[in-house]
């Protein structure tokens, strides 16, 4: 596991939307910038079957949680952004199930998770709200396993490309909007399921046909946003409703 630098300088900014009340932004405040650190892109905060004693949470940066098989491919199961709580344990709360891996230069927070539990426990609304967006991210995960195991390829990268688009940026979807995905081509095949020379050439013929203009560093441009939501099945008026977490 990569060695973990102490990092202090955490805001407001970081907290969770929306928190219940000064006295709980004020506790949880403390309690992430007590156990903030900072680590660098490529950095493995654990590794799967690796006892697991902490929960995780993103001030900044984008951290991803994998499943390998035994030959050594990877799959994508979750992309973790700010304020999201990328907790490793399976049904063994004592062992990581995934590997966490930072996929870019990274702040985050490392709470032992009984301390972790008895701050929730001190502030049910917080807890609440950490439910709201655990329900959300399984909404995402149900999206994208039902195109991983129905639907094409470029149904696949068309819905990661929504789905990137609404969690990145604050426009949501929209013609015109740009975003940057911080993640190589072969990443991204990782999260859809597919090589890296299939999510090139679906990259290609997306710019091709004037659905997106995408840049060799992935900042991404929708072009035709009804064709895009067309290929991966969503309407993009109710699509944000049903994976980011209400307001």
């Amino acid at each position: 596991m990569t060695q973990a630098t102490p990092f202090r300088g955490v805001s407001t900014a970081v907290l969770p939307k929306p928190m219940p009340g000064r006295a709980d932004a004020r506790s949880f405040g403390a309690l992430i910038r007590a156990r903030s650190f900072g680590c660098s892109r490529g950095a493995i905060l654990t590794f799967e079957g690796d006892a697991s004693c902490s929960v995780y949470y993103v001030i900044s940066g984008w951290l991803a949680k994998s499943k390998f098989t035994a030959d050594g491919h990877r799959q994508i199961v979750e992309i973790s952004l700010p304020g999201d709580l990328p907790s490793p344990e399976g049904a063994d709360p004592g062992l990581s199930a995934v590997q966490v891996e930072a996929l870019t230069d990274t702040k985050y927070a490392r709470i032992p998770r009984q301390e972790w539990l008895r701050f929730l426990a001190a502030h049910p609304e917080v807890d609440q709200g950490f439910d709201r967006k655990a329900a959300a991210a399984v909404s995402r995960m149900s999206e994208r396993i039902l195109r991983l195991g129905k639907g094409s390829a470029e149904s696949r990268i068309a819905y990661a490309l929504c789905e990137l688009c609404l969690l990145s940026s604050p426009r949501g979807l929209l013609d015109q909007g740009t975003f940057h995905i911080p993640m190589s081509q072969q990443q991204l095949g990782d999260y859809c399921g597919l090589s890296a020379v299939h999510v090139c050439r679906t990259l290609r013929r997306f710019k091709r046909n004037g659905i997106i203009d995408v840049s060799a560093r992935m900042d991404v441009v929708i072009q035709d946003i009804d064709a895009l939501a067309g290929i991966a099945e969503v309407d993009p008026a109710t699509l944000p409703a049903g994976l980011i977490p209400a307001a």
